[in-house]
């Protein structure tokens, strides 16, 4: 029998529910909103300066992506919106940097779970421009460049297969070195994306995950709790070193200069790693700070 059919045969859980009726509020709900602005005073006194701190660290290695991209328009003669592989990486990292504005400037108005929608973008963004350095991923940028109709994009599973072809050549070629061998990034780059497509088509996780239950609230994008900010701020500083990556590994593609990346790309992802460790952005040190654990 197969799975759909036998789904078919499964009997339907109910969903109208028992009936709803009118209440006052409980006692207890409004004694947790209570309990819950002094617990988020408290923390926010310990976390606000962290994520100050972590924000700014990416937003100074975004602009430092801006003035890179923005420059090289200026310094050479890429027709930026031609038929051509440059081209190509030229105006896709200019989206995906756009796009990491658009997620920092979220995350800075306290923006939780809707973030991980523009997350969700950049992360494919990113993956498309690591495919168009690829070797042999030719095809992935002539459909990009063509454009064309309703199914005329690069798709997710498309963009992963070039850069796992990239990733298998490279590692043979490290062993072949007698270097460590890397690993493929395959399972936790669509464990990822499956996180955020989760997001993205609004399903009954993404909405239950902005509901707080104990005070019978939901976050409409701002999120009260300094602990739930201070964790996407910190995935915030994730998708930047992602972008760092994809973007920084085109620009040196584009600006064809030895040690690009390790000179100019390396020591904005160190910087930001830098921060990270010496403003932590996880519950624990953060309430051990507030005296709230």
């Amino acid at each position: 029998m197969t799975r759909e059919k036998q789904q078919q045969d499964e009997p339907k859980r109910p969903i109208d529910g028992a009936p709803i009726r009118t209440r006052e509020l409980p006692t207890e709900v409004a004694q947790a909103r209570l309990d819950a602005t002094a617990d988020d005073a408290a923390n926010e006194k310990a976390a606000r300066p962290r994520i100050d701190a972590v924000l700014t660290a990416c937003k100074l290695a975004a602009h430092e992506l801006e003035t890179l991209h923005r420059r090289y328009a200026e310094i050479t003669d890429l027709d930026l919106t031609g038929y051509s592989r440059a081209s190509a990486i030229w105006l896709l990292s200019g989206r995906t940097l756009g796009l990491l504005r658009a997620l920092l400037v979220q995350v800075e108005a306290g923006i939780g779970n809707e973030v991980l929608i523009t997350g969700r973008a950049i992360h494919e963004a990113s993956r498309v421009l690591f495919a168009f350095a690829a070797p042999g991923a030719d095809d992935v940028v002539r459909l990009w460049l063509e454009d064309e109709g309703r199914t005329g994009y690069v798709k997710q599973g498309m963009a992963r297969a070039a850069e796992e072809r990239y990733e298998t050549a490279l590692a043979e070629t490290m062993q072949d070195a007698g270097l460590t061998r890397i690993g493929s990034t395959k399972e936790k780059t669509e464990t990822l994306y499956d996180l955020m497509s989760r997001a993205a088509h609004n399903r009954r996780s993404s909405c239950v995950d902005a509901v707080w239950e104990p005070g019978r609230q939901m976050a409409y994008g701002w999120n009260q709790s300094a602990i739930r900010r201070a964790g996407y701020t910190a995935w915030a500083a994730s998708m930047t070193t992602e972008v760092l990556n994809s973007v920084g590994d085109a620009l040196r593609a584009l600006y064809s200069q030895p040690r690009f990346f390790t000179e100019r790309i390396l020591p904005l992802v160190k910087g930001i790693d830098a921060v990270r460790q010496s403003a932590p952005l996880d519950e624990q040190s953060i309430r051990r700070e507030s005296g709230t654990s």
